[in-house]
């Protein structure tokens, strides 16, 4: 998910704005399904536009969801969906995990998810580092990809002598720059579609990569050894218990932080004190459980809210979380996504404050 992108959806304000999210499949047979329910949330969003709405107003509205929902190809699928739509935009962007099935029909779109695809770290490359080529993968979870654009696999341009010509000196010379190389090729990956990486390679290759690397802060952790031929499955395997375990550890991390924001006094909790600190732009970090929804109607004002049952009610904000998310992004700070339940004593959600 590119942060450029995020913000160019975060940016249509207007009403309605039309998000339907769902839950998809990157193969056949089960990509058919995606089709027969991206239909159905379709006709959900028209049946709720026309109960608001006039024929009139809305008939144009419903006819470019019709046209973007129709020229989406299953077989492009990944694990989630999300179709973006209002009278003078539409986008519909793939994400790399499942997403609770909805349709929200709000002031803003929906970027729960986008920002959730940003932040939340389970998405990653695998850089493989060997003297003689390199190989990057794209990785959610256990998932791995092999990227074959961008010059990977990259293999090393300098011709190999015999040991006897080659001292290690020179050796290491020519490696640092066939590592440079493949650096400034995997920046302009990195430009397109931020994420943090995991360095795999003996600790040699390790070593030199990381004295030429332009790209320090994004790597999320190292794992030793030769994987020249390690099938992707196969390194999978080795390297998703290391980032699952580095991912933990964040996560404790961020709840040791909601401790301390807390005995400094700069912690609220539960969406009405989150949302009222939210708005006025006070939040650095906010934490909140990964599946917590709470629709609301918001004052004209919009200083103050009346929690609602229903999600489908016109004239609410279907999701408030999404709402407070987008403005702490908005206002320079950040999101974090926990696991459900890890917040129960915050009701669900917690915003730190910059003062």
């Amino acid at each position: 998910m590119e942060r450029n992108l995020l913000k160019i959806i975060r940016n249509q304000v207007d009403y309605p704005n039309v998000s339907i999210l769902l839950t998809t499949h990157k193969t056949a047979p089960d990509n058919n399904q995606d089709a027969m329910i991206l239909k159905k949330l379709s006709k959900e969003a028209e049946r709720r536009l026309k109960e608001e709405f006039s024929k009139r107003d809305i008939s144009e509205l419903i006819e470019k969801i019709q046209k973007t929902v129709s020229s989406i190809d299953v077989r492009q699928n990944l694990d989630g969906l999300a179709v973006f739509v209002n009278k003078n935009f539409e986008k519909v962007v793939r994400l790399p995990f499942p997403v609770r099935e909805r349709v929200i029909i709000d002031k803003s779109f929906a970027v729960r998810d986008l920002i959730r695809a940003i932040n939340r770290g389970i998405n990653y490359y695998v850089l493989s580092l060997s003297a003689g080529f390199v190989r990057l993968f794209e990785a959610y979870r256990d998932k791995f990809s092999e990227i074959t654009e961008g010059g990977f696999p990259y293999a090393n341009p300098f011709p190999r002598g015999t040991n006897l010509e080659e001292s290690t000196s020179w050796k290491e010379s020519r490696l640092r720059e066939f590592f440079h190389m493949v650096d400034k090729s995997l920046m302009q990956i990195q430009h397109q579609h931020p994420m943090q990486m995991v360095v795999a390679g003996v600790e040699r290759n390790i070593a030199l990569y990381r004295e030429v690397t332009g790209m320090e802060e994004n790597i999320l952790l190292t794992i030793e050894g030769n994987y020249d031929n390690t099938s992707p499955h196969e390194l999978a395997l080795i390297v998703w218990p290391e980032v699952k375990e580095r991912m933990a550890e964040k996560r404790r991390h961020v709840l040791n932080m909601l401790d301390e924001a807390m005995g400094k006094k700069r912690l609220v909790t539960g969406i009405d004190e989150v949302w009222k600190l939210a708005v006025q732009g006070r939040g650095e970090l906010l934490v909140v459980e990964e599946d917590y929804q709470q629709a609301a109607k918001v004052s004209k004002n919009g200083n103050t809210i009346d929690l609602v049952d229903d999600l489908g009610v016109p004239g609410t904000a279907n999701d408030l979380v999404d709402d407070i998310a987008e403005t702490v992004v908005s206002t320079g700070g950040r999101v974090v996504f926990a696991e459900n339940g890890s917040l129960s004593r915050h009701n669900h959600i917690a915003l730190v404050l910059k003062y």
